[in-house]
């Protein structure tokens, strides 16, 4: 009875052993595949921008409307955005560097904004990916995705990509001027019946 009961609480240990030690696996499974869908998001957000900017070249002073609008978004100056397109290539993943850079500095406050973007460009000149970088630095890509989002809709107009609502508006503008409806004509009145 005693080696019965020692063979029960032996086997139960490894069996939760095993579970606790497997949980830890699908967590981070799960991990893998949100940093991967956000590094395609990304990849397809620096596209947009870059598009974007060249689309900008096309109209004086369009690149360096996109610059300064890239910029104002990262609160930092136009040729920081500048040094950056030229280091790593595009807009795009001038942007992306700079998002991470910012998220950087929010895990580490005693970063400065130049520190930061040095430890992520020496990264990605390493030939790193950006989940890669974002792991190492203990960044969420998450947020990156985000901020790369309001930074591409920034550059939007800049590159005269019209949004929606523009769409609408100019749809609007576009269409003839709506003829007045007639008035109803009014129904004649019912006869009354005989007898009421």
């Amino acid at each position: 009875m005693r080696r019965e009961t020692v063979s029960r609480w032996f086997f139960g240990s490894l069996l939760i052993a095993g579970v606790a030690l497997a949980l830890p696996v699908g967590a981070s499974a799960d991990d893998v595949n949100d940093n991967q869908k956000h590094e395609r998001q990304l990849q397809a957000d620096a596209k947009q921008l870059d598009a974007d900017a060249a689309r900008a070249s096309s109209t004086p002073d369009g690149q360096r409307r996109v610059a300064e609008r890239i910029a104002k978004e990262f609160k930092v100056q136009t040729s920081v955005v500048t040094d950056l397109r030229n280091r790593i290539g595009g807009y795009g993943q001038a942007t992306i560097a700079l998002a991470l850079s910012q998220e950087l500095m929010k895990t580490n406050k005693t970063l400065s904004q130049p520190a930061a973007l040095e430890q992520v460009v020496a990264l990605r000149q390493a030939r790193k990916g950006w989940g890669v970088i974002a792991k190492e630095l203990g960044v969420k890509l998450g947020h990156v995705v985000s901020e790369v989002k309001k930074a591409e809709k920034a550059t939007d107009h800049v590159a005269g990509k019209l949004d929606k609502a523009d769409k609408d508006k100019v749809a609007k503008a576009e269409k003839p001027e709506k003829i007045e409806k007639l008035e109803k004509m009014e129904k004649p009145a019912k006869p009354e019946k005989p007898g009421r």
